[in-house]
């Protein structure tokens, strides 16, 4: 065969081979998109899905309104994935009900009905948002935050000021404690999860008012031990709500710090007016930022799971440790106290790599409350399981059980703007997500979620209202002497 003959033949050769080639990746990829395309669409469309817009209808009555507004949550069962039977089948119930009193409630009526039946689920994330005194409801003009000792006021307008530090033993003729158990049908989750949000019903009497505990939605009557010892009761009068409605939701644990009160009207004064704030509450509007209280212990608050300009959280966390590596820190605190969550995937590694950075003598303190939520949740978990042995939680216990439903988003409702979030996806940070639950865990944490166990704190502490008027922060008060006495984790 000539040389001229035989280039062709070759190159018809490596032709035909780059055919067959071709049509068996065409093959092997056909298969693939009809064995894995289905199995990676059901994993994923539950958190792709997004929940439809509400019909464009004409309502002229608040009954019209309202049976709008319960029509298009009706649909909350077809994206809720933490719905059992059971609970879907009471869902159903607990909205045929409201139907049938839609020509009689108002719009806090419509929110705590609401509200209480998507606590039905018991899950945490599952809630109707926004449920806030001042926030679209009306507020007396007070602030409340919960001590170790009970509810306090912490925050008041100018006329109202001699009640600040006052302790709140009730409310419209009943016990704090009462209250608490009366409210807690209305916040999915665990119960301190309902606590912790609790002060935002506790100054609206229009919520009050829909949740039977008030006799009328324009004022309540509170019982008081004065900060001289005096008891009284005072009846303080609504004023109308001064911001709109919320699409997240809001932590009353804010309040504690004076800073936070920039938000509200002049005229406003704080319990800790004229008080040098602790470290742990004298940023709060910050997501992030460290500290060295000693020159080998690094401190580090993260309050939200967000970047924040100027630099992304990711990368300052890895700047943080960075500059901890050179400056040898031998322990570290990760305070997690107001942390609410966000995208868990920007803390990942600086878990993972903070425990590496610490000698293997070194103490690793997460700080917890139940203001410790969602991402804030992940962070501590890869925390503990990094770090092992050398981890002490302090503090209180987390917002939101191990195993819970989160991703999803947030349903608004037509007219009364209720904003409702639904949840898609499957969380277990105590076992970690198994294959047995390939259809419901969310599909990152195949890749991200630690079989982390318990995150209750092995010192359990929270501070009293004395600490907090003089400025202590108990929790790092008992890190700083557990450091100095070298007294175990637990």
């Amino acid at each position: 065969m000539s040389k001229e003959n035989a280039a062709p033949e070759s190159s018809r050769s490596q032709g035909r081979f780059r055919r067959w080639l071709k049509l068996s990746a065409i093959v092997v990829a056909s298969l693939l998109v009809l064995t894995v395309g289905p199995l990676a669409f059901l994993l994923l469309y539950p958190e792709l899905r997004s929940y439809p817009e509400p019909p464009a209808k004409p309502a002229v009555s608040k009954l019209e309104r309202n049976l709008q507004d319960l029509e298009h949550l009706r649909h909350f069962v077809d994206f809720e994935r933490s719905f059992t039977p059971e609970t879907e089948a009471e869902f159903k119930r607990a909205l045929s009900a409201m139907e049938q009193r839609a020509g009689d409630m108002d719009r806090a009526d419509l929110a705590m009905g609401a509200a209480k039946a998507v606590a039905l689920v018991d899950n945490g994330h599952t809630n109707v948002l926004g449920l806030v005194g001042d926030r679209s409801f009306n507020a007396v003009p007070i602030r409340l935050g919960w001590f170790a000792d009970g509810l306090f006021v912490i925050a008041a307008a100018e006329d109202q000021a001699h009640l600040l530090g006052a302790h709140v033993l009730g409310a419209n003729g009943k016990a704090a404690d009462a209250l608490l158990a009366a409210l807690r049908p209305y916040v999915g989750g665990p119960a301190n999860l309902a606590r912790e949000l609790a002060p935002n019903f506790l100054i609206s009497p229009e919520l009050l008012h829909a949740a039977g505990l008030a006799e009328t939605a324009g004022s309540i009557r509170y019982d008081m031990r004065l900060a001289d010892g005096s008891a009284l009761t005072v009846e303080l009068a609504a004023r109308p709500g001064t911001q709109g409605p919320l699409k997240h939701t809001f932590w009353p644990a804010r309040d504690l710090s004076p800073i936070a009160q920039a938000d509200q009207p002049a005229g406003w004064r704080h319990v800790l007016d004229g008080v040098a704030p602790p470290a742990y509450l004298a940023q709060p509007d910050r997501n992030y930022w460290h500290s060295y209280p000693r020159p080998d212990l690094l401190y580090v608050q993260i309050n939200r799971v967000r970047d924040e300009a100027p630099i992304a959280l990711s990368q300052y966390l890895a700047d943080v440790l960075d500059e901890a590596a050179e400056k040898h820190v031998r322990d570290a605190v990760v305070d997690l106290r107001f942390n609410n969550g966000g995208n868990y995937l920007l803390s990942a590694d600086f878990a993972r790599r903070l425990p590496e950075l610490l000698p293997s003598t070194g103490r690793l303190f997460v700080l917890t409350t139940a203001n410790t939520f969602s991402a804030g949740i992940s962070t501590a978990a890869w925390l503990k399981y990094y770090g092992g042995a050398r981890v002490t939680i302090v503090g209180e216990n987390i917002g939101d059980r191990m195993q819970f439903w989160a991703e999803g988003g947030a349903a608004m409702l037509p007219h009364s703007k209720l904003a409702v979030q639904y949840t898609t996806g499957f969380h277990d940070w105590e076992h970690g997500c198994s294959l047995s639950k390939i259809t419901t865990c969310f599909i990152l944490n195949y890749l991200y979620d630690v079989p982390a166990g318990s995150l209750e704190p092995d010192i359990v502490a929270q501070p009293t209202f004395a600490d907090y008027l003089a400025g202590k922060d108990r929790v790092m008060s008992i890190v700083l002497e557990a450091l100095a006495t070298g007294r175990p984790s637990s």
